[in-house]
């Protein structure tokens, strides 16, 4: 293909789409822009391409802006304040906030849903891709070869977004095609077994096409092989775990039990998990994609989760915003963006050992004490969170923007309000500079190594999990894991997951199909324990001269119920009685 600078394209339509949804294909023909004049050329198909881009990937992303109408999802916050890696978003009026402290529901009281997801933005990101694989032969000045590529990098696309509705849905709605007004729209859902199956059928008809192993660097970005080989392997994660891999599901749904359960447990799922994953991995080491690992856990660590275009990502959302959402997360205050306590304590100290925080029976204590835990804490925490009191870790040396001094001379911070949590959000700004935008990592490599890890042990396997495992707690500086009992590791491997993938979209879902035994106690729902702070008469800065002390509190209750576990579908459709509600709704 030429080269056309794609990802300018897909920055420009996030813009476009996000403030105005008279988009061109859905403009009546007649008008100046019909399906015929974009598909005219291929410079032309390449803005329909990209906006299928824009749409598949930003879906079900949170942190993208103010969304007021929950296109993509909530209007504010995002999964890793439902999750409890942070603590609770500020404002009470908030979906984040009220999300963690009502729950999740099919109305909110004015007929919308209040969830995590865009449930409507799917289908709307599945209808683009198939638009193009329909209209993309009529490009005049593109070859067959080329033409065969876009189609496949659709289909990749449409088995992503699938896989997003069935890790949060069960069973949804399939659509094999873009659906007219002249079609029936009201398809039930797929059953879960059917639903795997299309999904897996999408990925292993990429993984047979002329999609790329490779894009030239102008294209980097751009779904290849090995992304739909993720999505096959994740979706199969999925399926094995046990909130739908079991002979009964998490609430009963009567005669349609089988949209959110398999109906029995299948130990073969997690053999095809297993070899999904391999793929993967495979195909990694052909096409120079790798872990990070050169000594220095710090930066590898960074690298990996921050670094544009790195060996380890696979795919990126590729969106450089300079404004609003996640960036002005950066800025807010840490009582919207404060590490939870939960999540610190599964950090470990850097010789591995367990850090030993005082209970919240200790009351306040002295502030050299955190100072003294918080700096022997691993390099993943350091990459991850800019304590109270120190200079950001993972930007060393920058005085004016990632300092005490920074947060005490800018007025977003806000002021000294006991909000400091765990930790303030630096993780996907790695040696930044006064960068704003950062590109959120959707598949890295080292899912597929705990992938391993943890469907290998589930296999009654642990003797083949152990490397996987220490392969991503070598790259930290942590010592080896030689446990092999089956519980026991069990653990280890979810506490692997939770500091690997902070804040990267993964606990909120991984707890829930796990479900772990914490869900309620703490992770999602349960009290939720944080840091407070005292600090010296009249002082005014962020330095660890300003703090006096330090206790661990419970700030609030989170909410949960069972019926959490998989989201709600908007009650609008529900009502238009072809949708089967999720229970509990």
């Amino acid at each position: 293909m030429k080269k056309i600078g794609f990802f300018i394209a897909v920055t420009y339509l996030v813009f476009s789409f996000s403030s105005c949804e008279d988009v061109f294909l859905e403009k009546p023909f007649g008008s100046d822009l019909t399906v015929d004049s974009i598909f005219s050329t291929e410079q032309k198909a390449m803005g329909a391409i990209a906006q299928a881009y824009a749409y598949s990937l930003a879906s079900g992303i949170t942190f993208l802006s103010w969304d007021d109408a929950r296109t993509y999802g909530m209007t504010s916050g995002t999964l890793s304040h439902l999750s409890g890696e942070l603590n609770s978003i500020k404002f009470n009026w908030e979906d984040g906030w009220l999300i963690q402290h009502s729950g999740m529901t099919a109305d909110d009281g004015s007929g919308k849903v209040r969830s995590d997801d865009g449930y409507l933005m799917n289908y709307k990101a599945i209808r683009q891709c198939y638009l193009v694989i329909e209209n993309i032969d009529k490009v005049t000045d593109m070859s067959q070869t080329d033409k065969d590529i876009v189609k496949a990098e659709m289909k990749t696309l449409i088995a992503y977004r699938y896989e997003e509705m069935f890790k949060r849905y069960g069973g949804v709605p399939v659509v094999t095609g873009s659906l007219s007004v002249k079609d029936d729209l009201k398809i039930p859902r797929a059953e879960l077994k059917q639903l795997l199956s299309h999904i897996v059928s999408l990925c292993d008809e990429v993984a047979e096409s002329s999609l790329p192993d490779v894009w030239p660097d102008k294209h980097h970005g751009r779904v290849t092989k090995g992304v739909a080989l993720a999505i096959k392997a994740e979706t199969y994660m999925f399926a094995a775990r046990p909130l739908f891999n079991s002979a009964n599901p998490y609430l009963d749904l009567g005669d349609n039990n089988q949209l959110i359960c398999f109906g029995n447990e299948d130990r073969d799922l997690w053999q095809k998990a297993i070899e999904a994953s391999l793929a993967v991995l495979e195909w990694a080491n052909l096409h120079a994609y790798e872990i990070i690992n050169t000594g220095n856990p710090l930066d590898d660590y960074g690298t990996a989760v921050a670094v544009p275009s790195n060996k380890e990502v696979l795919l990126a959302y590729k969106n450089q915003q300079t404004g609003g959402g996640y960036y002005s997360a950066r800025s807010q205050s840490g009582g919207a963006n404060g590490m939870s306590y939960d999540m610190l304590k599964q950090y470990y100290q850097a010789d591995g050992t367990e850090q030993i925080w005082p209970k919240i029976s200790a009351g306040k204590v002295s502030f050299s004490d955190f100072t003294t835990r918080i700096n022997q804490m691993e390099a993943r925490y350091k990459a991850s969170a800019m304590a109270p009191g120190i200079d950001a870790w993972n930007n060393p040396n920058d005085y004016n923007n990632w300092s005490c001094r920074m947060v005490a001379d800018f007025s977003n911070w806000e002021g000294r309000t006991n909000n400091e949590g765990c930790g303030r959000r630096v993780k996907f700004w790695y040696h930044a500079g006064n960068r704003g935008w950062f590109e959120f990592p959707i598949y890295r490599l080292a899912e597929f190594y705990l992938n391993l890890a943890e469907a290998y042990n589930e296999y009654d396997d642990p003797d083949s999990a152990l490397p996987y495992l220490n392969e991503i707690r070598n790259r930290a500086g942590l010592p080896d894991i030689t446990e092999t009992d089956k519980l026991k590791l069990k653990k280890l491997i979810q506490r692997e997951w939770a500091i690997e993938f902070y804040e990267e979209g993964h606990r909120f879902f991984d707890v829930k199909h796990w479900k772990h035994e914490d869900i309620a106690n703490g992770i999602i729902g349960g009290p939720k324990l944080g840091f407070v702070y005292t600090y010296i008469s009249g002082g005014m800065g962020y330095y660890a001269s300003d703090y006096l002390t330090y206790a661990l509190e419970e700030r609030y209750k989170g909410f949960w119920a069972s019926s959490q576990y998989l989201s709600p579908f908007p009650v609008s459709e529900i009502n238009k009685a072809y949708l089967v509600q999720n229970p509990g709704y």
